[in-house]
């Protein structure tokens, strides 16, 4: 199968859909499929992707002759920008991935254009229930995946760390909520916040300002394997998310490498622990603050029963689950026969 896969954001960028996108297109070609990517993300000095063709946007012709050549188009997250490719061919089969609530944001021109987009792709498939339920058309449910070949326990670190934190410090992943908790606490403890951001210097500020910061340590970013070994060092992670999360793959990040998980109910992060964790009202400090007190007297991580969950947003497992998607949309001929296409 030919795949393009026509993205915003994409490698060498790092976040969320960023490194979705790139685990699966990696699990394309090693299913034996053709991957070519388009995208705004200038690549620059980055080391190629091994068996994937990248085009910046910018280069039109060369979009309609891949438009041309792919027997299913893939937009993680719907872009007007490459609406016009359907132009050429409005029975293009192809399928879009929904992995935030971004359609609901405002009700400006932009977004009623994509709603109304969404609406004529071949299929839908959202990275969450939560996602799906405001999707606004039908749509597969597909749980996003996690790289299992970094994110595991390293049995030579040792735990002895309490809380963990990994994201932007922005004010909708809550870690002004989390300090705030944290400053309830009456006893010892440890919180390492990763990430970097807009609010980091107010939070350390805060941090000073409340003189903990011989308890909470800002380790700025982290990636691959320094990440997961920095969370193979701790007890419980805390992902305090004040808006809804599409899903959450640090999560799966953190149940990986065997931290206990406390968790806010903000749209699909639930899901993506799937009952392996504690959970509180977005939001709600005093309920954060009693689940940090439980984790402190219960100690070590109880981590039996991941396994078999785990296994489910294996790279592999996630990416065969798109395949069939895709498979099922070429499946499918358009009125009056084959595609009509540019020669690539």
């Amino acid at each position: 199968m030919k795949i393009l896969i026509y993205s915003s954001v994409f490698y060498p960028a790092i976040g969320g859909i960023e490194n979705h996108t790139r685990m699966l297109a990696g699990e394309f070609v090693r299913a034996g499929h053709s991957v070519k990517v388009v995208t705004e993300q200038a690549q620059g000095d980055a080391p190629p992707l091994q068996g994937i063709e990248i085009v910046h946007s910018s280069r039109r012709w060369k979009q309609l002759r891949l438009f041309a050549w792919a027997d299913v188009v893939y937009m993680p997250n719907i872009t007007l920008k490459g609406a016009w490719l359907f132009a050429f061919n409005p029975f293009k089969k192809w399928v879009v991935s929904h992995n935030d609530f971004h359609l609901t944001q405002g009700n400006g021109l932009k977004t009623r254009l994509k709603r109304r987009m969404v609406r004529h792709a071949t299929r839908n498939v959202a990275v969450s229930a939560s996602v799906s339920r405001v999707v606004g058309t039908e749509s597969d449910v597909i749980y996003n995946c996690y790289d299992d070949s970094v994110f595991r326990v390293y049995p030579e670190e040792k735990r002895d760390r309490d809380f963990v934190f990994v994201g932007r410090l922005v004010q909708q992943k809550g870690c002004d909520m989390l300090i705030d908790a944290c400053r309830l606490i009456q006893r010892p403890f440890t919180l390492t916040v990763v990430g970097e951001g807009t609010e980091y210097d107010r939070l350390r500020a805060k941090v000073e300002t409340l003189k903990l910061q011989d308890r909470i340590h800002f380790s700025g970013y982290l990636q691959g394997e320094a990440l997961a070994r920095c969370l193979n060092r701790h007890r419980t992670m805390v992902v305090p998310s004040m808006g809804p999360e599409g899903f959450g793959i640090v999560a799966l990040e953190g149940l990986a490498c065997g931290c206990r998980m406390i968790v806010s109910e903000a749209g699909g992060l639930p899901e993506a622990v799937a009952g392996h964790a504690d959970t509180f009202a977005m939001g709600d400090l005093v309920a954060l603050h009693r689940l940090l007190e439980r984790a402190l007297d219960e100690g070590e991580p109880r981590t039996a029963g991941r396994g078999l969950f785990l296994d489910r947003h294996m790279r592999p497992h996630v990416a065969s689950q798109y395949l069939g998607v895709f498979e099922r949309v070429v499946g499918m001929r358009p009125p009056g026969g084959e595609q009509a296409g540019l020669p690539c």
